[in-house]
């Protein structure tokens, strides 16, 4: 979508872009020819692409300021998902950058726990969830706060909610990573019988996603929109786990039911993408099976 950079403005600022899917949306908007302003609070990790300027900046403490026009990608937010003043934090944070000068458009991350207990195939309208964890308040809080400035404000913003987002490269204690670690380990794994149904989306199909939001921001109608990122099909978690079994080696290592489920887990929850497809044209293009095999080889010989 090159053709469309003539309207960009002058940079675009991708926040938690030495993150997991951060570094990925980079280096697609740097391949796409745009000026990208990578910003994160660590130190800078390097490698990046041609056309990538980095900057190390704890946005909880600092605003960036530009000369001019920009776009902001909005990827940075607190992983620690039950910690509510971690996650009001990071919505005050957020709601900060959508009052700084020159911002012409934005793509903000949300998620599908915006959801909460919702079961089925999910829409972009259908109202949250009765239960929601801290983090899927502070999301939904968000979305709700950039539709509200993008339609006052008079500027073009995409809302997006990526579903069980997985890849090479992915920390934290989500099922997937937690089941990777203790296989390369050789540590025992505990896990619930594993029988909730989720949509596994590859972070480079998410990432494929956001750049694609971002090039055709300026434009994308109505003003404000939200679009699921997930390929639209339930698969049984147990199943994504004893595959991962199997190529790992750790038949023995994952013991199933050794947790119980959480409360008022949801047992099926799918993505329905139909609003990226129209909008930007965006499909998952990476099976589960394609993704978890290709996974497993990369991270245990």
């Amino acid at each position: 979508m090159t053709e469309t950079l003539s309207s960009f403005p002058r940079i675009v600022a991708v926040t938690g872009a030495a993150g997991f899917i951060g570094r990925r949306v980079v280096a697609r908007l740097a391949q796409a020819g745009v000026k990208t302003l990578a910003l994160d609070r660590v130190p800078d990790p390097g490698g990046w692409p041609s056309g990538v300027a980095y900057r190390q900046v704890d946005l909880d403490r600092e605003m960036p300021a530009f000369a001019g026009d920009w776009l902001l990608v909005h990827l940075a937010w607190s992983l620690d998902r039950g910690n509510a003043d971690a996650q009001q934090e990071s919505l005050r944070t957020f709601a900060r950058l959508l009052g700084q000068r020159g911002l012409t458009g934005v793509v903000g991350l949300g998620s599908a726990e915006e959801y909460g207990e919702l079961e089925g195939r999910l829409r972009e309208d259908m109202a949250p969830g009765v239960k929601l964890s801290a983090y899927g308040q502070a999301k939904h809080a968000a979305g709700r706060a950039l539709e509200v400035w993008a339609r006052g404000a008079g500027r073009q913003a995409v809302w997006l909610r990526p579903f069980v987002v997985y890849g090479p490269g992915q920390g934290g204690n989500m099922a997937i990573p937690y089941a990777l670690r203790c296989a390369r380990e050789r540590t025992p794994g505990d896990f619930s019988e594993g029988l909730q149904f989720r949509d596994f989306v590859h972070v480079d199909d998410v990432a494929a996603g956001i750049a694609a939001a971002a090039l055709g921001l300026p434009d994308v109608k109505p003003a404000f929109s939200v679009c699921n990122l997930g390929r639209g099909e339930p698969v049984r978690l147990r199943d994504v786990l004893e595959r991962m079994a199997v190529q790992t080696n750790a038949q023995e290592l994952f013991r199933f039911g050794a947790r119980p489920m959480r409360p008022d887990e949801p047992q099926e929850q799918y993505a329905d993408s139909s609003a990226a497809a129209d909008r930007f044209g965006w499909r998952a293009r990476i099976s589960w099976e394609q993704g978890i095999d290709a996974l497993c080889q990369e991270t245990v010989p």
